[in-house]
């Protein structure tokens, strides 16, 4: 029978690999014992669309038969990003150690931070350490498959910053977070920002999307499946950015660079099971970027755009999440006000996507979708006044929601540990 700690680091590496749409047989031994699912929540609302009902990290124990979310007994509802006695700092996105019993959250506010927890032996988060991330308003982070380096993606400052792990899975603060500028990396003439116009893909179904073309701003950054470069989404530069990774000295290097059709706000991305294929969620434009991806060279190639809206659909929707089916033959994304699960079939010869059909995501508002170590249950997270997370079970490439509702304020984001 395997140990707790190899079933943390199974489940990691699932975990990890799912962040990019990706599925391991770990996932599947991983489920054998407890399962605890952690949603990071806007805790300061600052902006109106944060909200701000959230208490911070809250901690949960997952019903494998049900998906649903129950309290872990006798550990707090939820616990602080910054410490016991320091103020709540919006922990919206959240991302698991590879290898570790740990927790890491980016704290989405001006000055910009990391936080560091440890998973207990009964699942419960206790505070590790705050580190500043370098830049303004971290929307992302995600761990190097390696555990040696964290990435954050900094939304205000449109940058990506590279922070060091000791082995213990904590933050080395001899080691100063490492800022790569995002407009930098089209080499001497950089990236500039498109306008801040509705898209031709918005305007084909009349809606008024648009936002944040003032400049750059970073909303993912993640490696790829080998871990030899590291890529980033920028919304505001319509681009996504592929730089080379040093995987001993942290280093990001030669930039290259693929752009989106204009003011459709490049978001968030999976690869397809094959390392070939990614798919890239367009904010504003409400469509998925279907691109070709070479894995030695870390280059990106477009190939098309497809809407994740219905057609005849009008009016405005703003895209957000985006997830791998176990399957490898579907991935959904997410549509905010239209408040849908998009379900979209790949061919399996050529990679390009089909809208199926949508699913009502049963909240407002959703901003991120999570499989759980099995994949057998999605988890979506509503933030703007939904104040909650949905549960649909995933069986034979489609959703269907379970039923189960989990009240959580303002939440932005779901991770899982077993």
């Amino acid at each position: 029978m395997p140990s707790r700690r190899q079933l943390l680091q199974a489940s990691a590496l699932a975990s990890g690999l799912g962040a990019l749409g990706l599925t391991a047989s770990t996932a599947q031994a991983a489920t054998s014992g407890p399962v605890y699912a952690y949603v990071g929540t806007y805790s300061d609302g600052g902006k109106p669309w944060r909200g701000g009902r959230g208490l911070g990290v809250h901690q949960f124990v997952m019903d494998s038969a049900t998906g649903a979310l129950k309290p872990i007994p006798g550990a707090p509802q939820a616990v602080a990003s910054t410490g016991s006695d320091a103020k709540l700092r919006n922990p919206a996105s959240l991302a698991r150690h590879p290898k570790l019993p740990m927790l890491y959250a980016a704290n989405e506010f001006e000055a910009g931070s990391v936080s560091a927890f440890r998973i207990g032996a009964n699942g419960a988060l206790s505070f590790v350490a705050e580190m500043a991330c370098g830049g303004k308003d971290p929307a992302y982070v995600s761990v190097h498959p390696d555990g040696r380096f964290l990435f954050t993606a900094n939304y205000a400052s449109g940058d990506v910053s590279v922070i060091a792990l000791r082995t213990d899975g904590g933050f080395d603060s001899d080691v100063a977070a490492v800022v790569y500028k995002d407009a930098a990396a089209c080499g001497a003439t950089p990236c500039k920002p498109g306008a801040d116009v509705v898209p031709a893909a918005a305007r084909s179904h009349e809606g008024f999307a648009t936002s944040d073309h003032d400049g750059p701003h970073a909303h993912m950054v993640h490696s790829d499946p080998t871990g030899n470069f590291v890529l980033v989404a920028d919304l505001g530069l319509d681009r996504v950015i592929s730089y080379r990774f040093d995987r001993k000295t942290g280093v990001l290097s030669q930039p290259s660079t693929v752009a989106v059709s204009e003011s459709s706000g490049a978001r968030h991305f999976v690869f397809h099971p094959n390392g070939k294929w990614l798919y890239l969620v367009n904010e504003e434009a409400s469509t998925i970027a279907f691109m070709r991806y070479d894995s030695a060279t870390g280059v990106l190639t477009l190939v098309s755009e497809t809407s994740a809206l219905p057609q005849g659909f009008k009016g405005t929707s703003y895209a957000s999440g985006i997830r791998m089916l176990p399957d490898g033959q579907h991935f959904v994304s997410l549509n905010r006000l239209h408040d849908s699960i998009s379900l979209f079939k790949i061919d399996a010869r050529t990679g390009a996507p089909t809208l199926v059909r949508e699913e009502w995501t049963r909240g407002n508002y959703p901003r991120s979708c999570t499989l759980d170590p099995s994949g057998r249950f999605l988890y979506v997270c509503h933030n703007k006044q939904g104040d909650n997370v949905t549960v649909f079970r995933v069986k034979k490439g489609d959703i269907q929601f379970t039923g189960q509702y989990v009240a959580v304020g303002s939440a932005a984001a779901i991770e899982f540990s077993s």
